[in-house]
């Protein structure tokens, strides 16, 4: 892919990233690993929770770790660098003019009722999002198979042995113990990160 096409196709996730990163899983799942095949499923796991790890959003980093993989592919790791930059730049275009355009603009129209309803229908459409990323990293992390009606059907009424329910029981007890610590509490969450990696490298292999 050249890297106009990397540049716009970035631009685009920028436009749509309101309410985070987290909004945008969806849209990489079907376009970075299903439309374009730059990742694999497991390769996109990974890479999500590498994300976790490191400093930065996770659509940057998702970006720019993209944009070096594409890149290197056809060409070497200098390609690699020149694409991660560009489809870094891409997905942080948008924002760069949207913050502007805020800052000038919404102190003046901040009371607009238009405005108040545009946000106001936005942040539900938002919340949407996110649960549907955590549906999706459930799916990549704790279900053996994906959530679907004919699974969770054949979950029900089907007799299975002793945890087999379609469920990695010490990744869910991880991420249950992980959201109620940092719930209990408010818990770096650098040290919740890495209790987890270490956790995982101990017992999940």
């Amino acid at each position: 892919m050249k890297l106009l096409s990397l540049y716009l196709l970035f631009i685009k996730y920028g436009l749509l990233s309101f309410g985070g990163g987290y909004v945008l899983i969806t849209l990489f799942i079907h376009d970075l690993v299903d439309k374009y095949r730059f990742l694999s499923n497991d390769e996109f796991a990974n890479l999500l929770a590498v994300s976790q790890m490191t400093p930065g959003p996770i659509g940057v980093n998702t970006a720019t770790y993209v944009g070096f993989k594409v890149g290197e592919a056809h060409g070497g790791v200098w390609e690699g660098i020149l694409c991660g930059i560009t489809t870094t730049a891409g997905l942080l275009t948008p924002a760069i003019f949207l913050v502007l355009l805020a800052a000038y603009y919404f102190k003046k129209w901040e009371h607009n009722r238009l405005v108040q309803g545009v946000l106001y229908g936005m942040r539900p459409a938002t919340l949407g999002l996110i649960c549907s990323a955590v549906l999706i990293f459930a799916n990549i992390s704790i279900f053996t198979t994906p959530v679907t009606t004919a699974n969770v059907r054949a979950w029900l009424t089907t007799e299975v042995a002793a945890g087999s329910f379609g469920i990695r029981f010490i990744p869910l007890a991880i991420a249950a113990a992980s959201a109620w610590v940092m719930w209990k509490y408010k818990a770096n969450v650098i040290y919740i990160i890495a209790a987890a990696a270490l956790l995982g490298a101990l017992f999940i292999r």
